[in-house]
């Protein structure tokens, strides 16, 4: 047991699948074991019928007998609205979060004797103010103080772990490659003189990590099986908890790959018995197109920076997935720059975290760190700023008395009630760039203050077991049941008792700009009489999260949806719009005989000339973007159907230019002099009306 004498500061890594913690202490991190075989556990939940939980290992060997009661890879859940149930009952995402974020605080402050004097949890980069603001509030519901608890981005925590080991030096570039259980993220980082700043805006793919590597050796064993793992009654509890076994060694088989060159998986099932071998040749064909992805992502990356390769100095490869030998030669062949990979990738985000969280000890009892910054900093910068709304916004602005305070990880109540959650602060937008950038620009930190009061009256202060009713508005009252936010209810956050009066136009604007904003960049909010009209493009997912953000917000009378709904690829995003060249059209029709579409378009400092160095290729997404250009050249890998074009503004074309089809939806991309796509993000689809 530590020395409960000698403060400590503890460095949180929450994967997809697994987690991991340090410890900093006198000026050294080190990992702390969480597992008994292993220092990190799998993030996994079982919520017993007793309403108590296992977690880690515990919840895993119990779950080959009970996996109705399990929950896993739930942070890739984060955000949505549709319920995790978990025996018969259901959870969001953050609820599950913060069981075994309490699990680790407690099994750490258990061992080293205290609580620690601050946390550092981190977070994927790509990570908009919306899920920040659900990972704030799983931290709540873990009973951990906002206070001592800061946030911060999982490439900073790589390279701050990278920095404590190898020496880097001021406005030093480096790119991390992070490769973890459920997502990737590439960011391009620069040495500060006091840590890291992200430069440019980090890529991501949200779905694609050691799991899908998993369901690749899992499918190579289903193909050697002819398909009998298809046959198995899924009812059968012989045929659960022997599939569950199946995927284990799936799992074994993969790590063993990274160091052997074949591996055998035994399959024992009712009626199957037998044994299935699969190669290192074999397993790395399966996930080469997934890979590939990735170093395209990190090369948007570092366009996005306006870094060229030859100007980083390393590339980190972090996360556990990262171990795969055939990661670290392609990313070092495609990119050209030496890899650093850690001796044990998996705990470098946890090891720089604890480290970051040592070097802020001194806020410890002040205001939370988001991405390195103070939450302060918005606050006292919106005094300044707030301008005519000034007055309005003092007048209208709730009071809000808490009256449920949060405790910390080591006593069950607290004397003194916390101040509310500050805004979310996105290390992206942070930057000056990225989706989610009119947080800070446009909004201004007015937002700041003003999500800070919505965050507390959607959130609230305590745990998921009660609520109390809370009136908004003279006319409006939120009971449980009611859904104030994409998998956030009443009855999932105590909300405080609070009356409000009636907020101005201006004031509500002000309120809820900046929610559309954040989660629909594409959409805009105006506000009449108290009622909001949402107008312009989203998705359903950005259309939802904004329609109950935005009516949660003190003094909306109602919500006039008008958004038109677009699938992400038909938005034309700022992402698109930052690159040098590129294309959207904004509409597309067809007569019966010809299809026609209109372009917003920006060439950059040179024309689009098809006899030229830059042109478009206009295709049906019947072809992939990938394939809309000359195999082997830059991105493109070649195959598809596509138009060559110069025309920045409108389009035409019949039914043969498509090869006799008529598309569904007509896409663009900028292609170069060879006929190569430029960026496979330089343009968007849009689907085709008949006229």
């Amino acid at each position: 047991m530590g020395d409960s004498n000698v403060g400590y500061q503890v460095g949180i890594d929450l994967g997809t699948t697994f987690t991991a913690a340090a410890v900093y202490r006198d000026g050294r991190a080190s990992i702390f074991s969480l597992g008994n075989q292993s220092s990190a556990i799998p993030s996994v939940v079982l919520l017993r019928d007793d309403g108590t939980e296992l977690t880690g290992d515990a919840a895993v060997r119990r779950a080959l007998t009970e996996p109705e009661r399990v929950a896993r890879e739930f942070k890739r859940r984060l955000g949505d609205t549709t319920p995790i149930i978990v025996g018969g009952a259901p959870y969001s995402a953050e609820q599950l979060m913060a069981r075994l974020l309490t699990a680790t605080i407690s099994a750490i402050t258990e061992r080293e004797g205290d609580s620690p004097d601050r946390i550092a949890v981190t977070h994927p980069a790509n990570w908009g103010p919306y899920k920040i603001d659900l990972l704030q509030q799983a931290i709540r519901l873990a009973g951990l103080s906002p206070e001592v608890v800061d946030l911060l981005t999982e490439p900073e925590a790589a390279a701050i772990h990278y920095a404590s080991t190898e020496r880097v030096e001021p406005d030093q570039v480096v790119a991390v490659y992070d490769l973890g259980g459920g997502t990737f993220d590439a960011a391009i980082l620069r040495k500060a003189e006091e840590g890291f700043e992200i430069i440019g805006r980090p890529e991501g793919i949200e779905r694609m990590g050691g799991i899908d590597f998993d369901a690749a050796v899992f499918a190579h064993v289903d193909r050697s099986l002819d398909g009998k793992l298809q046959e198995l009654d899924p009812e059968d509890p012989l045929v659960v908890s022997g599939v569950a076994r199946l995927r284990d060694d799936c799992v074994n088989a993969k790590v063993a790959l990274s160091s052997d060159t074949d591996a055998t998986i035994p399959v024992l099932l009712p009626g199957i018995q037998t044994d299935v071998r699969i190669t290192r040749a074999e397993f790395e064909n399966s996930i080469r197109p997934s890979l590939a992805d990735s170093i395209t992502a990190t090369g948007r990356a570092l366009e996005s920076a306006g870094v060229a390769p030859d100007d980083v100095a390393k590339v980190l490869l972090v996360g556990g997935s990262s171990r795969i030998p055939v990661i670290s030669q392609m990313v070092s062949s495609e990119l050209g720059r030496p890899v650093a990979v850690d001796a044990d990738p998996k705990h470098s985000i946890a090891l720089g975290a604890a480290v970051f969280a040592g070097q802020h000890a001194d806020n410890a009892g002040g205001l939370p760190l988001i991405g390195g910054l103070a939450a302060a900093t918005g606050v006292a910068a919106a005094a300044s700023v707030a301008g005519p709304l000034e007055s309005e916004m003092a007048e209208t602005t709730p009071t809000i008395e808490q009256t449920q305070p949060i405790p910390t990880a080591s006593t069950a109540t607290s004397s003194a009630p916390p101040p509310p959650p500050s805004a979310p602060v996105n290390p992206v937008a942070k930057q000056g760039s990225g989706p989610n950038r009119n947080l800070l620009i446009g909004g201004g930190v007015i937002a700041a203050v003003a999500l800070a009061v919505i965050g507390f009256l959607v959130l609230g202060s305590g745990g998921d077991d009660e609520a109390t009713e809370t009136t908004v508005a003279p006319e409006t009252t939120v009971g449980p049941g009611t859904t104030l936010a994409p998998g956030v209810t009443v009855a999932e956050a105590v909300v405080p008792e609070t009356t409000a009066a009636p907020l101005g136009d201006n004031a509500i604007t002000a309120l809820v700009q900046p929610i559309v904003a954040g989660v629909a960049p594409q959409a805009t909010a105006a506000v009449t009489g108290g009622v909001v009209t949402l107008t312009g493009e989203a998705t359903n997912e950005q259309a939802t999260a904004a329609i109950n953000g935005v009516t949660a917000v003190p003094g909306v009378a109602e919500v006039a949806d008008q958004m038109t709904r677009r699938l992400e690829d038909e938005l034309c995003t700022e992402a698109i719009q930052s690159l040098q060249r590129w294309a959207c059209i904004t509409s597309a029709t067809f007569d019966g005989t010809t299809i026609a579409a209109a372009f917003d378009s920006d060439s950059g400092d040179r024309e689009f000339n098809s006899s030229g160095d830059f042109h478009l290729h206009v295709f049906s997404d019947s072809t992939r973007p990938e394939e809309a250009g000359i195999e082997g050249a830059g991105e493109s890998v070649g195959g598809g159907l596509w138009i060559v074009w110069e025309d920045p503004d409108e389009f035409t074309g019949t039914i043969g230019d498509f090869g006799g089809e008529i598309p569904t939806r007509l896409c663009v991309l900028v292609a170069q002099s060879d006929h190569s796509i430029a960026s496979i993000t330089s343009g968007n689809c849009f689907p085709i009306e008949a006229t």
